[in-house]
């Protein structure tokens, strides 16, 4: 096994951290959510704020995130991620959009709202990333992009592949060109 090249959470902490927002409150199971998402998918805090509810492809098993320069990404939907997922969006989501006012669901793309029914922004996403961490313990400074290596470092010492953890990350290949 490699020496990790920066601090990541264990497979332990990324799991306690994923787990410590309770699921039995609306915005506890939103937060897991948002975790879960920003973990599985190895997202950054800005694609998970601009996350929209078609960006959820059920039946071809695939998250699709734009980054913040319009370029699009593809994830598997793993099977984790949709059940937190499917739970958040059927019994979370609705509540949080009439809190804000909002009856018709149709109205609000966004997938992750606050509990005033608008879009979470990346400083939300930071702010309860850091609530979060403390409360479980995690004495790394723990941000998104912690997360999104953490991820690609666990892939990397269960043995996937370097170009299958470079396409989840969305990264460029060695020779330069984007790998799709």
């Amino acid at each position: 096994m490699s020496k990790v090249p920066v601090e990541v959470l264990s497979p332990e902490e990324a799991e306690r951290l994923i787990a410590h927002p309770t699921s039995d409150d609306i915005v506890g199971l939103r937060d897991t959510a948002i975790l879960a998402t920003l973990y599985f998918a190895a997202a950054t805090a800005s694609e998970v704020s601009s996350f929209d509810i078609g960006d959820i492809r059920r039946r071809a098993r695939s998250l699709r995130f734009r980054a913040e320069e319009g370029r699009e990404r593809r994830v598997p939907l793993e099977n984790q991620l949709a059940s937190v997922l499917n739970r958040y969006v059927k019994e979370s989501r609705p509540l949080l959009l009439a809190q804000g006012g909002i009856t018709d669901a149709r109205k609000m793309s966004a997938v992750f709202i606050t509990n005033r029914g608008r879009r979470i922004h990346v400083r939300d996403i930071r702010q309860l990333l850091g609530s979060h961490s403390k409360a479980v313990g995690i004495e790394t400074a723990v941000n998104t992009n912690t997360l999104r290596l953490s991820r690609a470092w666990h892939l990397r010492e269960q043995g996937v592949s370097p170009e299958a953890i470079q396409r989840l990350l969305g990264a460029s290949s060695r020779s330069g060109r984007r790998v799709i």
